[in-house]
């Protein structure tokens, strides 16, 4: 069975859509600092340090070499015939003419110098010596760190903020959200008075509860008009059903014509069906007990005789007869009144499908089979009418009770009907075993 797929909340998306914020503002500042840092280590510093030496170079070609800075960021000196000055850098002064950095990886034609401090230089030839240019960097550095510490810093400020805030959705939306449906969910339904709490925090959780407790008061209300109705309803059935079967019961003892005796009969199985019914249709309108709460008690192996005796009647003009085969010992927890409509529909269908041979009754293993050797119905349709009553809330009109009813109660005590029908008869197993209790 392929599972439904899997529905995310609106606290994921949230904290999804705020990761991917946290993502995107950390790469702007991963490449913002990758950018800074190329400012120190690209072509350009070569660019701007040559720059210097020539301006440098032009002075000295000028004849006023004492005017190069020798202090500062920028400093250069003029070495006249290689002599190198006391003041210059012990890594530049006796290099070839070039491009020279402490930071070279990214420039090709520079030298990585194992120096102090960070910077560029330049080595250019002169006519009578040689000119060294040097640019200082470390302090631009420096400041540099300082910013990336800074981004650094601000960035696991950013992501503490993201998770406070889903950390803050979670406890605020998303966990009271789920103690409301935790409430819902263990309301007892036979509790009509039970109410979810309305003191939460915040005032989107408080309208659902208030709103939840208005619908429960109008199910408490139209469950309390359907129960007075049910109450009313029983006593009113009743009443004229038994006044009817006395009826019944003094016509029975006086002494009436042949021909009167045939509508008699009808008239006591018609009030014994439609108390049947009624009785029914009451129990099954209830709520359904609590799996633990003691029920009737029904021995099953005792009594199907009595429903088979109660059925022979139907078999008057026929050349067939009703039987109860092996009948293991078996207690259900369910009303009698219950398993007699279940059972009884199957009994009368069998019957009605078999004019010549047999129809047996046998019980095994929380099992009631009734087989007849009819000449059978459609199993098809048997099944679709089985199924379509099970989806209705109410039977179809015309299709009468007895298809919806035994659907119903199956439906009630987790039981299941199986009917196998053939040219040489119909086998139909109510299977109880789910109400099958021990009894000492």
């Amino acid at each position: 069975m392929d599972r439904a797929p899997r529905r995310r909340g609106v606290h994921w998306w949230t904290s999804v859509a705020l990761i991917l914020i946290g993502l995107l503002v950390l790469l702007a500042i991963a490449v913002q600092s990758f950018s800074g840092q190329l400012l120190m280590e690209g072509r350009y510093w070569a660019e701007l340090t040559r720059a210097i030496s020539n301006d440098h170079a032009e002075r000295v070609r000028q004849g006023r070499a004492g005017e190069l800075p020798r202090e500062g960021l920028v400093r250069s000196w003029y070495l006249p015939g290689g002599v190198a000055p006391t003041d210059l850098p012990r890594p530049l002064a006796n290099l070839p003419a070039g491009n020279y950095s402490s930071e070279a990886s990214l420039l090709d034609d520079a030298v990585n110098l194992e120096a102090g401090t960070t910077y560029h230089a330049v080595v250019a030839d002169l006519p009578r010596g040689r000119l060294v240019t040097l640019v200082d960097i470390e302090p631009l550095e420096q400041q540099q760190n300082r910013y990336a510490r800074l981004s650094l810093l601000w960035i696991v400020c950013f992501a503490a903020v993201i998770g406070g805030f889903i950390a803050w959705l979670h406890a605020n939306l998303v966990r009271p959200v789920r103690d409301l449906a935790a409430r819902m969910q263990a309301i007892d339904p036979s509790d009509t008075g039970a109410r979810l709490p309305t003191d939460y925090q915040r005032e989107e959780i408080q309208v659902i509860a208030q709103a939840s407790n208005a619908h429960l008061d109008r199910v408490a209300q139209f469950i309390q008009r359907e129960r007075s109705l049910l109450d009313q309803a029983s006593h009113e059935f009743r009443t004229p059903i038994a006044v009817i079967a006395g009826a019944a019961d003094v016509l029975r003892q006086l002494p009436l014509p042949d021909a009167s005796q045939p509508a008699l009969a009808r008239i006591e199985h018609a009030v014994e069906d439609l108390s049947e019914t009624m009785v029914a249709l009451l129990y099954l309108a209830r709520e359904a007990p609590p799996d633990d709460e003691v029920t009737d008690v029904t021995a099953l192996h005792d009594f199907l005789p009595h429903v088979a005796r109660d059925h022979e009647h139907l078999l008057r003009g026929k050349d067939a007869r009703l039987h109860c085969g092996a009948l293991e010992p078996t207690f259900i927890a369910a009303p009698e009144a219950m398993v007699r409509i279940a059972v009884s529909n199957l009994v009368r269908n069998a019957i009605e499908n078999t004019q010549v041979g047999l129809v047996e009754i046998t019980l095994a293993q929380g099992r009631v089979t009734v087989t007849d050797s009819g000449s059978g119905f459609n199993p098809v349709e048997a099944a679709r009418r089985y199924r379509d009553s099970l989806r209705q809330a109410v039977p179809t009109r015309g299709q009468g009770l007895g298809l919806f009813l035994i659907g119903r109660i199956c439906d009630r005590f987790r039981w299941t009907l199986d009917i196998d029908s053939g040219t040489h008869g119909t086998r139909a197993t109510l299977d109880v075993s789910a109400s099958v209790v021990e009894v000492p």
